[in-house]
């Protein structure tokens, strides 16, 4: 009867030993935590800056140089570099590209409420 009850302990605690950690808690190359800054155009054009922070959370804003308004931008980047995030509260605004190691970022973005989208580019500051 013990057997029966240990069996099932024992695969949990096997399956949660053997998840990955790649949502988040492990920490991002050293080379990618930090602010980066750059141009955004395309349908729309401007600037944009985000901090991305060891554990590969990314915040900042866009700002539009046709509307002067500005979105926040929010979302992840893995440990090589790969970023994917929103721009504003909405899911159907998309900011995604590459943050390398020489200090180069580029990537593009996508509004499909709107019916916009183009590229960004920018440098580790």
């Amino acid at each position: 009867m013990k057997k029966l009850i240990f069996l099932p302990v024992f695969l949990v605690v096997i399956l949660c030993a053997s998840c990955s950690n790649d949502e988040g808690g492990g920490d991002i190359d050293s080379s990618i935590v930090g602010r980066w800054s750059g141009t955004y155009s395309g349908d729309d054009r401007g600037i944009w800056t985000v901090t991305v922070s060891s554990s590969g959370s990314v915040s900042g804003t866009a700002t539009s140089s046709f509307t002067q308004d500005s979105a926040p931008i929010n979302g992840r980047v893995t440990n090589n570099g790969q970023l994917s995030a929103t721009l504003g509260n909405s899911e159907d605004r998309e900011f995604v590209g590459q943050l390398e190691e020489n200090n180069e970022a580029m990537g593009t973005w996508i509004d499909t409420r709107r019916g916009q989208d183009g590229t960004w580019f920018g440098t580790k500051i």
